[in-house]
C-alpha cells in the first residue's frame, strides 16, 4: 500500500520580500526627508527654545546660581551667568540662532538658585512671560508661568 503524502510547504515568496523592502525604503527616505536636521521648522526651533529654558531651570538648580535667558537679538538667545555664555556639564556652550528666517520677539528671564522666573528686582515674576516665533506669517508661543516655572509651547 503505497501513500503519497503532500508536504505543505508555508512562508514568503521572494517577490513578496523585495516589495516589502522597497516599500520600507521608500517610507524610511520620505521621513528622512521630512524630519531632516539641516531644516528645523519653525515648531521645532520653538522646542528648542522651551528646551532651552528647562535646561537653564534645571542648571540653576543643580548648580546653585542665577541663570539668565539672554536674547540678544531677534535670531539669537543665549544662557549666561549674567555677563557670560555658559557652557553645560557635557561642554555644551549654551549659544542659539534661529534659521530659515524664523525671528524672535520677547525679553530676557532671569532663573534663581531654585530654578524659579525671576524679574530684573530679583522678585518672583508676577505674569507669564511670552516668546513669540514667527516666519511667513505663521507663529508658535513660548511661554513660562509664573511662580512654578512651567514651560508650554503653543503651535
Amino acid at each position: 500500500m503505497a501513500s503519497s503524502s503532500t508536504k505543505q510547504q508555508s512562508g514568503f515568496t521572494l517577490i513578496e520580500l523585495v516589495t516589502v523592502l522597497i516599500l520600507l525604503g521608500i517610507l524610511m527616505s520620505s521621513l528622512y526627508l521630512r524630519g531632516s536636521p539641516s531644516t528645523p521648522s519653525l515648531n521645532a526651533q520653538a522646542d528648542q527654545l522651551a528646551r532651552t529654558l528647562r535646561h537653564a531651570q534645571s542648571l540653576s538648580l543643580t548648580q546653585g546660581r542665577s541663570l539668565t535667558l539672554d536674547v540678544q537679538s531677534t535670531t539669537n538667545y543665549v544662557v549666561s551667568d549674567g555677563g557670560t555664555t555658559i557652557t553645560d556639564p557635557q561642554g555644551t556652550v549654551q549659544a542659539f540662532t534661529l534659521v530659515n528666517g524664523v525671528t524672535l520677539a520677547g525679553g530676557d528671564l532671569d532663573f534663581d538658585s531654585l530654578g524659579r522666573p525671576i524679574d530684573a528686582t530679583d522678585n518672583l515674576i508676577a505674569t507669564a512671560q511670552t516668546w513669540t516665533l514667527s516666519v511667513n506669517g505663521s507663529t508658535s508661543s513660548v511661554r513660562v508661568e509664573p511662580l512654578t516655572g512651567f514651560v508650554s509651547v503653543t503651535p
